[in-house]
């Protein structure tokens, strides 16, 4: 009897650990001594969002992506919240021993590299910031959460690519057998999300849960950084338009403004290609 699988990345490594008593999933690429790269997926999604840029720069950089708090096979935290999620990092980061180091951040990922920056000017060498800003559009986002709650579980693997294909017609075909890595099956049969931002985030106007809240403070967080900043915006994006990423890319001192083509929010999935093309270009021009 074989044991278990669990999905490995082509050219890349999965695996798990233990942080403050939190089970914490991973993915990593690339040889450990390189210069390292650490990747925040977006909320509601997972570390295999970086699959392709993780192989891509696997030649000559450690890269390490992390299943957020709540998200993918990691285990959640009773607090949940961009200052929460920063905290997290710092932990994780000291278990493999990493030193200096680039962030990679796409939405939520993103405020959590902003607001670990902060925190932490030193010890952060740069920042790619994908498709995510201090002003977001009130409409895209919504769409997001409307999304998340409207489908809190699926018949199938393939009732569940089906209605992510409507909700995603841009995208290329979603693959059933590959949803795996964001939803679990229920002892039901039914599958369900392999996070809880749907109950988390309440859309209730006065709520003092409104998604608004977790943008608190990001703007003076960014006009803080020191290090470079690559915001990357996808070109279809409602979430993050094109004047929220020019006032971005202008608060941060150090920033510069790029466009991945053909792509929306999830700009990194949407056009893999181009967005690894535009961080390489912006590690090189680093030096790192």
């Amino acid at each position: 009897m074989l044991a278990p699988r669990h999905d490995v990345p082509p050219g890349g490594r999965s695996g798990f650990t233990m942080v403050d008593d939190r089970q914490v999933h991973y993915l990593e690429w690339g040889a450990v001594g390189g210069p390292p790269v650490v990747c925040l997926h977006g909320g509601g999604q997972t570390a295999y969002m970086y699959e392709e840029l993780g192989r891509a720069l696997s030649a000559d950089h450690y890269v390490l992506a992390p299943d957020l708090p709540g998200h993918g096979d990691s285990d959640p935290m009773e607090e949940f919240g961009r200052q929460h999620l920063a905290d997290s990092v710092q932990p994780l980061l000291a278990t493999f021993g990493i030193g200096r180091r680039v962030l990679i951040g796409a939405s939520l990922g993103g405020m959590t590299s902003i607001t670990y920056t902060a925190a932490h000017p030193d010890e952060v060498a740069g920042v790619v910031l994908i498709d995510v800003g201090h002003r977001l559009e009130e409409e895209g986002v919504r769409k997001i959460i409307g999304f998340m709650q409207a489908h809190d579980s699926f018949a199938s693997l393939e009732e569940a690519a089906a209605q992510i294909s409507a909700y995603l017609p841009h995208r290329k075909e979603v693959r059933p057998e590959s949803l795996s890595r964001n939803l679990r099956q229920r002892p039901d049969g039914r599958w369900v999300w392999k996070h809880s931002l749907g109950q988390r985030i309440k859309l209730q106007d006065g709520d003092a849960r409104n998604w608004r809240t977790i943008l608190e403070g990001l703007e003076a967080e960014a006009a803080s950084l020191r290090c470079p900043v690559l915001v990357l915006r996808g070109a279809m994006s409602d979430v993050l338009s094109g004047e929220g990423a020019e006032e971005v890319a202008a608060v941060i001192p150090n920033a510069r403004l790029e466009t991945v083509d053909k792509a929306g929010h999830l700009a990194a999935g949407d056009n893999p290609a181009s967005t690894v093309s535009l961080v390489r270009g912006f590690l090189t021009e680093i030096g790192w």
